[in-house]
């Protein structure tokens, strides 16, 4: 029998000491896994929204310290919630091509109580 996956919900962010989190109920993907990472997108009836840190001011503490400084301390940088309902944060983490991302997902249409973040 084929038993369908739970589906994540909003959880508690607890950053590390450079401000990064990611999601205790989000799978690992290796690079090359696109095809899993989608599915698990899907399966998980999620859309996503990114926030980049590079969006930020150019002297806003975090962007400073990363960009200008090569800290990898981002613990200053709040990421901006998307405009809407039911959104959560699924991580915050670095990127090779863009630097420090947070990646927000919500279930269009399925708004719950307690969002985290």
């Amino acid at each position: 029998m084929n038993v369908p996956a739970a589906l994540i919900q909003a959880a508690p962010i607890q950053r590390d000491s450079d401000g990064y989190w990611t999601h205790p109920a989000h799978p690992e993907f290796e690079e090359g896994q696109n095809a899993e990472a989608a599915a698990w997108f899907k399966a998980q009836q999620l859309e996503t929204h990114i926030a980049y840190l590079e969006s930020e001011a150019d002297d806003h503490p975090a962007h400073v310290a990363y960009w200008y400084a090569d800290a990898p301390n981002i613990s200053s940088w709040e990421p901006p919630r998307p405009q809407g309902e039911g959104w959560f944060v699924l991580s915050i983490h670095d990127t090779e091509g863009w630097g420090p991302v947070c990646v927000w997902v919500r279930r269009p249409g399925k708004w719950g109580k307690g969002d985290a973040a």
